[in-house]
């Protein structure tokens, strides 16, 4: 129960000395601690070796379930320098609200579950998430290179 805790930023972790610490400073002090902290991309990264990669035949079974708003999406964001673009940017190429942007994208969870389903239980990292701190949105490399390796414009 301890480690769930722990997980969820809630848990606590023992330290040298017998002190504890609890909730987030827990997850700061498992990381490295404040001074070494990496970012949470970082984290996620170094935390999950065996997670696997997109390539084109996992990125053309969830091409295939996608809305074409969030298709177009997705090619802008991947022709932009470092897979990212800003929303109001990539809103005004698009001709669509805020409201409709979400929208369009919220079918990319539809088509993971999809391809979840028909893939065995295959665990991939969302194609394209939102930043909210910088106001991106950015599309995972790996994606970005199925998708280029699909031809897709």
């Amino acid at each position: 129960m301890a480690a769930i805790r722990q997980m969820a930023g809630r848990g606590t972790e023992p330290l040298a000395g017998g002190e504890v610490i609890e909730g987030e400073e827990a997850v700061d002090a498992a990381a490295g601690g404040a001074e070494g902290a990496s970012s949470p991309v970082e984290l996620a990264a170094t935390a999950e070796p065996d997670r696997p990669k997109w390539n084109a035949s996992y990125a053309t079974t969830f091409w295939r379930n996608l809305s074409a708003t969030a298709r177009q999406a997705m090619v802008r964001v991947s022709q932009s320098p470092d897979y990212t673009e800003k929303r109001a940017q990539l809103m005004d190429e698009l001709n669509l609200t805020q409201r409709e942007l979400s929208g369009s994208l919220s079918s990319q969870g539809h088509s993971m579950n999809r391809l979840k389903r028909r893939r065995g239980g295959v665990d991939l990292p969302r194609p394209m998430t939102y930043d909210k701190a910088a106001d991106v949105y950015v599309l995972d490399s790996n994606f970005a290179g199925a998708l280029q390796h699909m031809q897709v414009d």
